[in-house]
Order: structure tokens, then C-alpha cells, then sequence
């Protein structure tokens, strides 16, 4: 792919980000697939950018504060942040002080399924057992998610309504603090990517029930797709990087450029593939078409929830 964007292959020639360190706003919690993308391409493109970029993670209300932090940050190109489909879904389901349109994206870098996830001493010994347990016991069956409008809430409440179940939903901020909460046998199961659980799977701490997914995972071959198991669903996670939405063109393109470039380093390829990440990329311009076409479908989904939300 060309890792030139709409702008022109020269737009940007005479132009320099202003003096100071790039802040890039995560707004979930450290140690899940978002902060730890975040960290892996951060560190790749400072060379590319003769910048050092400071990750900050900035929780609360399954992402809105980060969010709503970046859209009150200077548009000059020295604010970057995480690019996912909460940016459509969270106004949705709380008062939130951003809109959509407070940003606009630049670079998508990595794309992952949803997956069921239980610890390794659940009863729940496959999907069909969950599945039946969820049917016997309407909302009794506690699954965790990053936040109320996160993706891994919306792919949750997908799967209720497919399988024709009931579920308790329970919020946290972030992958990380949801798995610890399964890991203390506070939650019955919760939805993440196979990525963000695959050393506590491989250490035998949980256990992945199905992914949401159109085929198996490579890493983790021998885990069934709900469409196996006759749940036509295939949904997850995409991430990207933004701006606040009146950055200049020509600053969005030296940012993109360089993390363009740091997709491509070794290093970087090596943590995603290590840690089972899916690296997908896309420019400037086609990344803005793929959310333009994510946008209603994400953003119908979570209206469709937010009336069922418990």
C-alpha cells in the first residue's frame, strides 16, 4: 500500500511539527491489547519523528474521559490518540462531552476478534456449556467488558442476542482490570482478543471458549468460532491512531508517515506477532473510508444495545 495520504505525496515538505513531545492519549487502562499496541508503535516511530512520545493512559467511563481530554488538546499535530469504534458507540450510552467529529484518524495498525473467555477452573468447559448455563440461569451468568459502549460490551450483548440468552453485563476500564477480575472468580467469564489473554491461556490460567470470528485463530488453533458452533457473528476490535479534527493536513501526514514506517520495523512486527496482534494497516485515506463505512453500523449497534443495557 502507498504510505502517501490524500494530501499529496509533497504536502508536508516545508512543513514541522511544532517544539515538544507527542502525547498519545489511551483511554483505557495499561497492559491490554490497546496500551500495549499503543507502547509497541509509540517506541517504533520516535526515531521517525526526532520526538520522544509519551503514552498516557487516561481511564474512566469505559473511555469517555480519554476521549474527551483529547478533543480540549491543541490541534497541532503534538496530540495523538486511540482511533477505535468507542469513539461512535460511547456518546450512545452516556452523556459524553465529545462527539465523532471532534477527530479524524490517520493510520489503522491492528485488528483483532472478539473471544469468550473463562478461567481455567470454570465449569464452563466449552461454548455449549456456557450457552446452557446462560439459558438455565437468565442474567445470572456475569460477563466482563471494558466499559459500557466498548467494543468487548457491544460484541457481548452480540452474542446474548444471537444465542438467544440472557447475560449480566459488568463494566471495567480496560481489558487488563477485567481479566483480573475473571482471575479473582469475581466474573463468570468476560469478551477480550485472543492477544490480550494469550499468556494467561498458554500458562493456563484461562481458558478461551470460541472466538467471534470467520475462521480460528492461528495461535490458538484448536478454540471453535461461534459460526461452528451455528452462530452466524464476526465481530471485534480495530485500532488506529487520531487527532484532534482541526490538525492540520500537513501535520497529519508527517505523523502518518513515520508510523508508517514503523509499522514496517522488524521490532514492531515481532511484539505483535509474539504476543498472537494482528497487524492490519491502512494510509490516511483509506482509513478514513473504512470508519466512514464502520460508523453506522457501530453506531445502530450500540442504540440496538443501549436498550437492553442492565
Amino acid at each position: 500500500m502507498s504510505s502517501n495520504n490524500q494530501n499529496g505525496k509533497n504536502s508536508s515538505k516545508d512543513y514541522s511539527l511544532p517544539n515538544g513531545d507527542i502525547t498519545d492519549i489511551v483511554p483505557v487502562a495499561a497492559g491490554g491489547g490497546t496500551d500495549l499496541t499503543h507502547r509497541a508503535i509509540a517506541e517504533a516511530a520516535q526515531e521517525y519523528l526526532d520526538k520522544n512520545i509519551n503514552v498516557v493512559n487516561v481511564t474512566g467511563a469505559g473511555g469517555s474521559v480519554g476521549f474527551s481530554q483529547t478533543a480540549t488538546k491543541k490541534a497541532n499535530g503534538l496530540t495523538i490518540h486511540s482511533y477505535t469504534s468507542e469513539i461512535f458507540t460511547l456518546p450512545i450510552f452516556q452523556k459524553a462531552s465529545f462527539s465523532p467529529d471532534d477527530f479524524k484518524p490517520f493510520i489503522l495498525m491492528n485488528e483483532d476478534p472478539a473471544a469468550i473467555v473463562v478461567p481455567a477452573n470454570s465449569e464452563f468447559e466449552t461454548i455449549e456449556d456456557f450457552i446452557k448455563a446462560a439459558k438455565d440461569k437468565p442474567g445470572k451468568i456475569s460477563i466482563g467488558n471494558s466499559g459500557f459502549g466498548n467494543i468487548w460490551h457491544l460484541s457481548a450483548a452480540a452474542f446474548a442476542n444471537k444465542a438467544e440468552v440472557e447475560l449480566k453485563h459488568v463494566p471495567f476500564d480496560g481489558a487488563a482490570p477485567t481479566l483480573q477480575a475473571a482471575l479473582g472468580g469475581h466474573i463468570d467469564a468476560f469478551v477480550a482478543s485472543p492477544p490480550e489473554v494469550s499468556s494467561q491461556v498458554e500458562t493456563g490460567t484461562l481458558r478461551i471458549l470460541a472466538v467471534m470470528a470467520e475462521e480460528r485463530s492461528e495461535k490458538f488453533s484448536d478454540v471453535p468460532t461461534l459460526k461452528e458452533k451455528g452462530i452466524d457473528l464476526s465481530i471485534g476490535t480495530w485500532r488506529g491512531l487520531g487527532v484532534p479534527a482541526d490538525t492540520p493536513d500537513e501535520a497529519v501526514q508527517i505523523l502518518h508517515d513515520a508510523f508508517a514506517k514503523a509499522v514496517k520495523e522488524e521490532d514492531f512486527q515481532s511484539f505483535m506477532k509474539e504476543r498472537g496482534l494482528t497487524i492490519r494497516y491502512m494510509n490516511t485515506e483509506e482509513f478514513t473510508q473504512f470508519v466512514e463505512g464502520q460508523r453506522p453500523f457501530f453506531e445502530e449497534l450500540a442504540k440496538e444495545v443501549s436498550k437492553t443495557k442492565e
